[in-house]
């Protein structure tokens, strides 16, 4: 009996053993079809079933790619990590109203009124590089509701066989240094800054985005959209405070699950040197909100919650925390000096400058406007109260960042909403020169451009542009003329419709102009930064969350350009590689 037993067992065994094989060798198959782009979709499941568990090479979480959209806007999925990626499965789709349910990326939720639309975009779309999507396209499987269209879909490149991949772009030989009007690299080689500015991290702790696409493919896709650095802006709150981020915010990037803000940062820095891009590192904000108004506490180097002391050492952590990341290649000391006004600017963030403003003489510093029923005190560049005082102390914490990195290219910006450097000219910052780097903001609503106005280009094309000239020259365009320092205009833009705007249109058309044509027209242009890289909004006082990002480059899926137009008007400025005039 024992042995008919023994023989039982020794038979199930072997049968045991040619099952798991078989269906080791089924799975094995059906992953290298999946990796070839011939399976789809799994039999039998739902759209709101959950994902089988996938790992991505070495056992590690693969990242994930989602996309949602309103009608009409259009998605687009793509798989471009290297010239064989293509999408092989759409996991999730459905089209349903857009308060209903939840859109979160590999955590979705079904919305009560909508409808699985996975079979179509999977016959659509799988074995495609790129696939086009129309939202308005499934809005009848909800057509009484304000729906949209959500899709996660999975590339060969996630988790199929290795692809040989396109080599990303070098990076300059570093540092890079400040010669005269222009930035060079270790070789002496100009290296005209094209950025972009990706925001969030001021005011999330994470730059938008994360949630919905894989870091290298955000990378990788502002690399191939011509730009060579990436402006990133923070807040004091998030790296003094370095808090574990909301796991919510990083869903398509499970490796940073549970990690704090600095970790984060230091992964997507990483990650854009690997891409081929420089890093510049703007500090923002103090608190973690939208910037920037004179309400928002963040006008001056301190406030009531963070010391100019608290500032300092902050600059110093981070400068030490990179100090051997060469492809941090530059810091924004401050965004935006401007007036900070007593008053209430969120449910979190209150100013109160009573003590400040009288001490300031109960008045403006600047253009002898009087502030007194808002109570405003203003920075002031060398003059009037100490505290007060912006040129010393940009160069306090500038001289404290290169005692830690003197690698880093130290940005100073101008004063009122980085308009003015106009007392560069008998009063300079006193860092050193090799370092020194000014930074200027340019936007339409600086001035008027109504027509037949002092700027109306249409009626007076050359005459506006000569008027322009002269006051970009004034304000900050002479440092550039003169050979005092390079000039970084970090921020600049303008909205999809711009076209359609006049006095949007006029700005654009005669700043586009001074940017090719002014102070370093032989030496092809200025060095900018467009805001912003974003395509929807990350959130903050008087912003909506997940709302068009009117300004953004990337359309919804983190794939592409949001719009032609748009991006063409950046080619023109000279992102996309050689300039085209539209």
């Amino acid at each position: 009996r024992i042995r008919v037993v023994a023989g039982v067992f020794g038979l199930f065994e072997l049968v045991s053993t040619a099952a798991m094989a078989l269906l080791a060798w089924a799975w094995l198959l059906a992953l290298a079809l999946l990796g070839e782009g011939e399976a789809t979709l799994a039999v039998g499941k739902k759209a709101s079933d959950p994902p089988v568990d996938n790992p991505g090479r070495g056992g590690e979480a693969r990242a994930l790619h989602c996309c949602r959209a309103p009608a009409p806007h259009s998605l687009a999925l793509a798989c471009d990590a290297a010239p064989g990626d293509k999408i092989v499965a759409v996991p999730y789709a459905v089209y349903g109203a857009a308060s209903e349910g939840s859109a979160a990326c590999g955590q979705e939720r079904d919305p009560q009124c909508g409808a699985s639309v996975r079979d179509a975009i999977a016959t659509e779309c799988v074995g495609k590089r790129v696939c086009a999507l129309k939202a308005e396209d499934f809005k009848n499987a909800c057509p009484d509701s304000e729906g949209e269209l959500r899709v996660r879909w999975v590339c060969r490149s996630d988790n199929g066989p290795p692809l040989d991949r396109l080599p990303a772009p070098s990076l300059p030989p570093f540092p890079l240094r400040a010669n005269g009007s222009i930035i060079v690299d270790a070789k002496g080689q100009r290296v005209k800054m094209v950025g972009v500015t990706w925001g969030g991290f001021h005011i999330k702790g994470v730059p938008g985005g994360l949630d919905e696409a894989p870091i290298e493919q955000i990378a990788r896709v502002t690399r191939e959209l011509g730009f060579n650095v990436v402006r990133f802006t923070f807040s004091a709150q998030d790296v003094i405070e370095n808090p574990i981020v909301e796991e919510a915010r990083v869903l398509a990037n499970p490796r940073l699950k549970n990690k704090r803000a600095l970790e984060i940062l230091d992964e997507v820095i990483s990650t854009l040197a690997e891409a081929g891009l420089m890093v510049w590192l703007d500090f923002h904000m103090f608190d973690s909100d939208w910037c920037c108004s004179s309400q928002d506490c963040s006008g001056l180097w301190f406030n009531e919650r963070y010391s100019f002391e608290t500032y300092v050492s902050m600059w110093r952590s981070l400068a030490r925390r990179y100090a051997d990341t060469p492809a941090l290649v530059g810091v924004g000391l401050k965004n935006e000096p401007r007036p900070v006004c007593t008053g209430k600017h969120s449910d979190l963030i209150s100013c109160n400058v009573s003590d400040l403003y009288e001490l300031a003489g109960g008045r403006s510093l600047i253009f002898g406007e009087n502030e007194e029923e808002e109570e405003c005190v203003w920075p002031a560049w060398g003059s009037g109260p100490e505290v007060l005082q912006y040129r010393p102390a940009m160069e306090r914490v500038g001289g404290e960042i290169l005692a830690e990195n003197n690698n880093l290219l130290i940005g100073v910006s101008g004063l009122v909403y980085s308009q003015y450097l106009t007392e560069v000219a008998f009063d300079p910052v006193k860092l050193p020169k090799q370092n020194l780097v000014y930074e200027a903001h340019e936007y339409s609503w600086y001035r008027n451009y109504a027509a037949k106005g002092v700027f109306d280009v249409d009626h007076d094309p050359e005459g506006a542009w000569q008027r322009l000239s002269e006051l970009l020259d004034n304000n900050w365009g002479y440092i550039l003329r003169n050979g005092i320092a390079p000039v970084f205009v970090s921020e600049w833009g303008m909205s999809h419709s711009w076209e359609e705007h006049d006095n949007e249109s006029r700005w654009f058309r005669l700043f586009r102009r001074y940017m090719h044509e002014g102070p370093l027209a032989e030496q092809g242009g200025l060095d900018w930064a467009y805001w912003q890289l974003t395509s929807v909004q990350i959130g903050g006082t008087k912003r909506s969350e997940g709302a068009e990002e009117n300004f953004g480059i990337l359309n919804r899926c983190w794939t592409a350009p949001a719009t032609d137009s748009h991006f063409a008007a950046l080619r023109s400025m000279g992102a996309g590689g050689s300039p085209l005039l539209v």
